[in-house]
Parts: structure tokens; sequence; C-alpha cells
């Protein structure tokens, strides 16, 4: 269900979108908001599920995962069955960051860390072999750099 939000909810929303840890009497400097308000508002976003969570971005090479690619994936012959293994693997499987379904060209897509460019190539085959039956394409990359990370569109 799309939540309304006023111009409050968006001015926290803006004001922690680069750091979801901040301390609730900064967010309440920063935009002119009393302790109380914040602290409300952040309760009730979190409660009715605009915010779904806080998290930590890893410098990914400073704990050695140096490759950072990708896997899209066109299927075939795919049953609701396989579909489910296929997230639930992805979902289990440490190394995969993100994996999403897709509307275009790719139906699937997976985003992998890696220790070096051969434990890039070890995860990639394994999950071929495990899902070949379904996998009747895939294309493979890594990112070199990322530019920009947003989880918080301004939308009003």
């Amino acid at each position: 269900m799309v939540q309304k939000l006023d111009k409050t909810d968006w001015k926290i929303l803006e004001t922690i979108r680069q750091d979801g840890r901040m301390p609730v009497s900064m967010i309440s400097r920063k935009t002119g908001l009393s302790r109380d308000v914040v602290k409300y508002r952040l309760q009730q976003l979190t409660k009715r599920g605009v915010i779904k969570g806080f998290y930590t971005v890893l410098n990914l090479p400073s704990v050695g995962l140096t490759v950072w690619g990708y896997m899209h994936i066109s299927f075939k012959d795919l049953t609701a069955k396989r579909e489910k293994e296929l997230i639930d693997y992805a979902k289990a499987h440490p190394n995969i960051l993100f994996a999403y379904s897709n509307l275009g060209s790719w139906d699937f897509g997976i985003e992998f860390c890696a220790r070096d460019p051969k434990h890039f190539y070890e995860l990639q085959k394994e999950l071929k072999e495990k899902f070949s039956d379904i996998i009747k394409d895939s294309e493979t990359g890594s990112f070199l750099e990322m530019h920009k990370m947003n989880y918080v569109p301004i939308y009003e």
C-alpha cells in the first residue's frame, strides 16, 4: 500500500539518507524539528513500513572482497518450484549481495562479491551448474567503481 508522506517525513528521510545512524538530536538540529517530533516520526515511518531497516554498507575491498560483479539470467522451462529454489539459494548465499527479478531482456539478476576473479568465476559456475535446467542464457561482468548509491530517492 502506498503510504502518504508529508513534507516533514520527507525532510527527515532526506536528512538521514546518507547516515541512517544519525542521532535524533542531530536530525532535530538539521531539520529544525523538535527531538520528540523526530523520534515519533521515525517510529511511525518504521511501523508503517516506509523505513524497512538500517543497513551497514561495507567497503568490500577492505575485507578482502575485491571483485563485485553481476550475472543477468534468462530462463527456460521455469517452474514456480525452481524459481523459489533459486531465490532461496540467492537469499542464503553469503557472497550474493542482491538478487532481483527483472522486466526486460533478462529475467533475473544477481550481484556477487568475491575475493578475486577466480572466486567470482567459481561462484558463477556453481550457480550455473545448480540451475542449468532453468538457465537459458546469462551475461556476467564486474563493476569497477560505484559512483552513486541512494536508497532514499526524493519524491514529493
